[in-house]
């Protein structure tokens, strides 16, 4: 079974990792237009999550993140329950 972070403990990573203020960490906030974080900083986030003991999605599912949302759906894998989320 994966670790799946839950989304609140996601939220709480891009928040730190970001410097922001968690209350401006949106589930449907676009990662790159919204939250501008660009490649490099997605790589640094991925580090903590995966420090975090989250598990990390595989790098075609990356493709398809655009939201924060995204990101915890594609960590949770296509075999995890819609409850999940």
């Amino acid at each position: 079974m994966n670790n799946v972070l839950n989304l609140q403990d996601l939220r709480r990573l891009t928040a730190d990792h970001l410097g922001r203020p968690l209350e401006e960490i949106g589930s449907q906030q676009r990662l790159v237009e919204d939250l501008e974080i660009d490649s490099l900083e997605m790589h640094a986030l991925l580090i903590q999550i995966e420090e975090a003991g989250g598990t990390l999605p595989d790098a075609e599912a990356l493709r398809d993140v655009v939201t924060l949302a995204d990101l915890h759906l594609a960590m949770a894998g296509p075999d995890a329950p819609p409850w999940s989320a």
